[in-house]
């Protein structure tokens, strides 16, 4: 029979998870709380979510086998009370006190983060002095505080242009997405192996330097951040001056970022066990597929055309999640299939109907449905979430409309696309438009209508309404017109 749990602050941040947790894998699961909780509007929906999970509220720790405490900072010191009780009780198989952080016994932190570690330490020495079984759980950063902001103060999302890095960036830190950590805390219940043990949560590849994390976003996003390093002497200064909450987050940065304390000793199978090696079925998000989410994602319309093929391919490959929305008579279209194949084999997704799910939208719809694209324009403010084959020429003789003096440009398709897809997230090309004239692909004496006059070249490019893309990219390598005129030689 599955052990009966019992949390105490289970309506707290990452208690709900591991409630959660525990009614999903079939404990029976109770949740201890103050009567003015119940009726806290802030608590109101993490409440119904129990209930609905079929969660029972009681006051009695001789009713279950195992006590999972997660009460905030302010209230770690009154786990006392909870010892007491359960060494009264006498029945209680496990008890995991409010860890969920550091291994407290081994940090080198400095104050006010050492006074907080100092108290979960006092308490872990009160556990082992009643005899309590227990079990530690170490499961370093959550990614829901630390992966979304880049531990930048302020910040509610992973930087674009600038990040601030405590050290020299290279101790390695652990970052856990909160549902695994209560996936293995869960698991550790009646696991042996975790008994009178420190869990930690460590999986390899959530293990990252702050420098190796920053350079995976910035592959993720395609654009190199300005790096600011605080030396240490410099943060522990920061750490004095600051006023509370702001010296507690920065001082748990120095022990972590600084001093290295997620990773800077060995795991002993006399005091430890590694919750990633002991349950390998557990499917973990990997930090680098939690940072996806905070890419941009983007939505091709129509887009099974010639242009949009190019385009599509190069989202994929940059990175964004990409939709492709189309007729439902489009994906089962003969004609169609190649390409829809090729975009399936890219992962990448079709949509028959649009949700509010993407955040850019480009349309490349042919010409006889341009003035649909009114609709999608009050598609796109109703959602209110949108960011911003071949046949030869002659060889013999060509036929150059006007005196062929005038210049045209001319790119290559999968630049055109890789241009695109890079101003995506490019400030510089909010509200502007983006002009693909590399100076290689300008060229006289090659003419189709638009040439005649000149259009593409008889203006200069204003700051004040666009930018050029090879000026803002000049890293990418375009396909000149000498280079692509080669193929048919």
């Amino acid at each position: 029979m599955a052990s009966k749990i019992l949390f105490i602050g289970g309506t707290g941040y990452i208690g709900k998870f591991i409630v959660e947790a525990s009614a999903k894998a079939g404990h029976p699961t109770f949740v201890l709380v103050r009567e003015s909780t119940l009726s806290n509007p802030a608590k109101s929906a993490v409440i119904d979510n129990f209930k609905n999970l079929g969660v029972n509220f009681l006051v009695a720790i001789k009713q279950v086998d195992v006590v999972i405490s997660t009460v905030g900072h302010a209230q770690l010191i009154e786990q006392d009370r909870i010892i007491a009780a359960i060494k009264e009780a006498g029945n209680v198989k496990r008890f995991f006190p409010s860890e969920f952080g550091n291994d407290v016994d081994r940090v080198n932190a400095v104050e006010p983060a050492r006074s907080a570690f100092a108290t979960k330490a006092n308490i872990r020495r009160a556990i082992e002095a009643e005899g309590i079984p227990y079990t530690y759980v170490s499961s370093n950063f959550f990614s829901g505080y630390f992966l979304v902001s880049f531990n930048q103060p302020g910040a509610t999302a992973p930087p674009r242009d600038k990040v601030v890095i405590l050290g020299d960036g290279n101790p390695k830190a652990v970052f856990n997405k909160e549902d695994d950590i209560a996936t293995y805390t869960i698991k550790a219940v009646e696991d042996p192996r975790t008994l009178n043990k420190i869990l930690y949560i460590k999986p390899p590849a959530n293990t990252i330097s702050f420098n190796d994390l920053v350079s995976l976003w910035e592959k993720k996003i395609g654009k190199t951040l300005e790096r600011i390093y605080v030396p240490e002497e410099q943060l522990l200064k920061n750490i004095k001056e600051a006023p509370v909450p702001v010296n507690v987050v920065l001082s748990i940065g120095h022990s972590v970022f600084v001093k290295g304390d997620h990773t800077n000793f060995e795991i002993e199978p006399s005091f430890g066990v590694e919750a990633s090696e002991l349950y390998p079925d557990v499917r973990y998000t990997t930090v680098d597929e939690y940072l996806n989410q905070f890419r941009t994602s983007s939505l091709f319309i129509e887009a099974t055309g010639y242009m949009e093929k190019f385009m599509v391919e190069a989202s994929d490959k940059a990175g964004h999640a990409t939709f492709v929305l189309v007729r439902e008579s489009a994906l089962s279209n003969p004609s169609k299939s190649n390409i829809i194949n090729s975009f399936k084999n890219l992962g990448v997704h079709f949509l028959i109907v649009s949700k509010k799910q993407v955040d850019v939208v480009i349309s490349d719809i042919n010409r006889s449905l341009l003035g649909d694209q009114v609709k999608i324009i009050d598609a796109i403010k109703e959602a209110g979430n949108v960011k911003p084959g071949a046949t030869a020429a002659l060889r013999d003789k060509v036929v150059i409309l006007g005196d062929g003096n005038p210049k045209a440009v001319f790119n290559a398709e999968d630049d055109i696309a890789t241009y695109t897809i890079r101003a995506v997230d490019d400030p510089r090309t909010s509200n502007k438009i983006l002009y693909s004239k590399s100076s290689f692909n300008i060229m006289k004496k090659i003419g189709q209508p638009s040439k005649g006059s000149g259009d593409q070249t008889n203006f200069e490019i204003e700051p004040s309404f666009g930018v050029n893309a090879s000026e803002l990219y000049p890293d990418v390598k375009c396909t000149t017109v000498d280079e692509y005129l080669i193929q048919f030689v």
